[in-house]
């Protein structure tokens, strides 16, 4: 059906969340990175409370700390000093300077900047790269995307003197979305290395921010994928792109290197996870693990379980793009009705849906929720006042959820994914039942 802009002048309950914390999320996927946010000292420290909020980890991230006088003449030196700061004190092997609505507005040539810094400081060790994602376009899914193009292409153009000819018969590289926790990505590793094959994720943050206890500290990212081995991602034979956010930098890998890569616009549910264990299948030559074939039998048995208790429930949803189109095909597939969307910014995956997707805020969720009598409310914990007023169980789902521990350990994905699915949000909206009857 496609997507409607709200009708409203202003925002209520604002929904959105900026780019850059999209770029700061993605930097935490590269092991020894720094995301510098190039603004004002706000922008570092509302980004790095919400994300510490979400994944109660350390978040590793800088800021230039840009003044008025900065903007008014230029804030080339505040950026030539911060990077002289993280690149002398910390020795990171990626940094990537992140713009904001101030340095866009101000006209900053943050990309000039950054060619005129490595030709000065002839830096060598850190791999420096920039991504234009100001706050006033876009959200945090697209913010994620553009920061990772941005560092395939320096990744590129780092090893486009010794770029290997030859694949590696079994490697395969997986580009993650930005809605896929922690243990998604984890458990999609898993998935892909039981058919023998080797996995190389970017973003990877599962071995980042997925709550593993280390000693000592380290201003900069603690897990993720290492640009050492990031190289290796030219020598693959095929890239797995979870997410539809995620073509563009599939892309870059297809012309850079010549990798063909296959989409998977959602992994959540049953038929998803039939269509990528086909795949990995069919790439690998290799039969699906036992283990696997009982973790679907699993997912079967708790659908038809709980089949009566989806069965015509209306559902509102506010949702990144990639993470609204995936919840609204697994709960379509349990026979749920997607009665009110929204997603803070338009997406080419709404003009394949069957239901109408209004780009607004949580306040218009709120009167879509009233208006289609809705039977449980998923959103991030901003959401749930509005499903409180409206008396609707809440499901939190999304970021940032503040208000519930473990949000980075949720699975969706796989089989497994899909049964915790199945039973958290049935055991919802049974407890919702019980209450109207009571």
């Amino acid at each position: 059906m496609g997507w409607k802009c709200s009708a409203k002048p202003v925002s209520i309950n604002p929904f959105k969340t900026g780019q850059p914390m999209g770029g700061v999320l993605a930097l935490q996927g590269f092991y020894r990175s720094m995301p510098l946010i190039h603004g004002a000292q706000g922008c570092s420290a509302f980004i790095k409370a919400m994300m510490t909020r979400h994944f109660r980890e350390p978040v590793a991230s800088q800021t230039t700390a840009l003044q008025e006088f900065n903007v008014i003449f230029g804030g080339g030196k505040s950026l030539r000093e911060g990077l002289d700061t993280v690149i002398e004190k910390h020795r990171p092997s990626l940094v990537a300077v992140l713009s904001t609505a101030l340095t866009e507005v101000a006209g900053e040539d943050v990309e000039g900047e950054l060619r005129q810094y490595r030709k000065e400081r002839g830096v060598k060790d850190t791999l420096l790269v920039a991504a234009s994602i100001p706050d006033f376009t876009g959200s945090l899914e697209s913010g994620y995307a553009k920061t990772t193009e941005a560092i395939i292409n320096g990744i590129l153009e780092m090893v486009k003197d010794e770029r290997p000819r030859k694949k590696t018969k079994g490697r395969v590289n997986l580009l993650v979305g930005s809605h896929y926790t922690p243990a998604d990505v984890m458990e999609l590793k898993e998935i892909i290395s039981s058919f023998g094959l080797e996995v190389i994720a970017l973003p990877d943050i599962s071995t980042s921010l997925s709550g593993h206890l280390l000693t000592g500290h380290t201003p900069l990212s603690r897990g993720g994928l290492p640009l050492d081995y990031a190289r290796h991602l030219m020598t693959a034979e095929a890239t797995i792109v979870a997410g539809e956010s995620m073509i563009s930098a599939a892309k870059l890998l297809e012309t850079g290197a010549g990798i063909p890569y296959k989409v998977f616009p959602t992994l959540m549910g049953l038929q998803p996870t039939d269509q990528l264990f086909a795949y990995l299948a069919s790439l690998s030559r290799q039969d699906v693990q036992v283990r696997y074939k009982w973790e679907r039998e699993f997912l079967l048995d708790s659908m038809l379980d709980a089949h009566f208790v989806y069965g015509g429930k209306q559902v509102a949803m506010a949702l990144e793009p990639d993470h609204l189109y995936s919840m609204t095909g697994w709960l379509k597939e349990m026979g749920a009705v997607p009665g009110g969307l929204v997603a803070p910014v338009i997406s080419p995956l709404f003009d394949r849906m069957e239901e109408e997707v209004v780009i607004g805020d949580l306040g218009d969720l709120e009167e879509l929720a009233k208006r289609c009598h809705a039977d449980v409310w998923v959103s991030c914990s901003h959401g749930e006042q509005g499903a409180g007023r409206l008396g609707i169980p809440f499901y939190p789902c999304g970021f940032p959820i503040f208000d519930r521990f473990g949000a980075s350990m949720n699975v969706s994905v796989g089989y497994k994914g899909a049964t915790q699915w199945v039973n958290g949000l049935g055991n919802v909206l049974l407890s919702g039942e019980r209450r109207i009857h009571a």
